[in-house]
């Protein structure tokens, strides 16, 4: 991969623009420790808003009034099933608006880093976008077959509540593009100031299957190892369309159908869904048990040959 991944060349306009932008000093104070604690800072600080946002909903709805010989009081009763409900769940969706705001505002005021330069170009948008949802379909659909087949999950009618679903897919949009701007188009230009963009994808990717290490169930080796994966082929994507969009669009598409179509957890994460799904316990290898298809070695496969193709597509592009 060394032809491919240096900080000077492959990655066309996005690595352009994000080198002339910082410029290519190996003395420069941000190293990779400090380019990493940024963005874990920057991601902290928006989840703040979530936090504010999911306290203010989960107290609204667990508070309620009672009557006492003293007068009026209220009950606080609060749950796992009440943190990990439909509506809960949706909210943190739609707040990850701020986690595009508070990274898109510090890169460019702050770092003085271009738009093009985090992939925010318009060209091909509206292609590379569906490019990168029909590709997460695919890949979906195929993952579906698999377990079908093997006996691994199996799947029923469920009755959907359609207006709900709607607002789930609005919010994988904000979702897969916000951790995307943050791991791929922050992190990559961040780090290749010093380093080159084989480092800044490893150490991105690594990055990103630690954040989802805690999420609420089922995390396992291999999920750890199929989150890197999906760091590192997302990160692929990025270089290879030079835009945000084509990454942007997989991720968001990856969750939506994986939970919202299929009705298995996203990343540990249960989903309202179009069908249920039942799990077979004893072939966790194959569904993921707990934390979904991407605790699964299917998946595990399907990333591993993702990159591999990409790292051609890029070499060839290159050449």
């Amino acid at each position: 991969m060394k032809g491919i991944y240096e900080a000077s060349s492959g990655m066309g306009e996005v690595s352009e623009s994000a080198l002339k932008t910082y410029g290519k000093d190996k003395k420069t104070n941000n190293n990779l420790f400090i380019s990493i604690s940024k963005a874990v800072g920057l991601f902290f600080a928006s989840q703040m808003f979530s936090m504010i946002l999911i306290t203010v909903y989960l107290v609204h709805t667990s508070l309620t009034k009672k009557e006492t010989a003293e007068g009026v009081g209220f009950n606080f009763s609060l749950g796992k099933s009440e943190i990990l409900s439909a509506n809960s769940i949706l909210i943190i969706l739609l707040s990850e608006i701020f986690m595009i705001a508070i990274f898109v505002l510090y890169a460019r005021f702050k770092e003085k880093l271009s738009f093009r330069s985090l992939g925010f170009v318009t060209k091909n948008l509206p292609l590379s976008y569906l490019a990168g949802g029909a590709g997460a379909s695919l890949c979906m659909l195929v993952l579906a077959l698999i377990c079908k087949a093997t006996g691994a999950m199996t799947f029923t009618h469920d009755a959907a509540n359609t207006p709900l679903l709607i607002l789930f897919a609005i919010g994988f949009v904000i979702q897969g593009l916000a951790e995307e701007v943050m791991c791929r188009g922050f992190l990559i230009a961040h780090i290749t100031r010093r380093y080159s963009v084989k480092t800044a994808v490893i150490a991105s990717s690594i990055l990103f299957a630690l954040l989802h290490a805690f999420n609420p169930s089922g995390i396992s080796l291999v999920a750890l190892i199929n989150l890197f994966l999906f760091g590192v082929f997302a990160s692929q994507m990025f270089l290879y369309s030079e835009n945000i969009w084509l990454c942007a669009g997989f991720h968001t598409v990856w969750n939506y159908v994986q939970g919202n179509v299929l009705g298995v957890p996203v990343s540990g994460v249960p989903i309202p869904s179009f069908f249920k799904m039942t799990a077979n316990e004893n072939m966790s290898l194959i569904n993921g048990g707990n934390f979904g298809l991407e605790g699964g070695i299917p998946v595990t496969i399907i990333l591993a040959a993702g990159c591999v193709i990409l790292y051609f597509l890029i070499k060839r592009k290159k050449k």
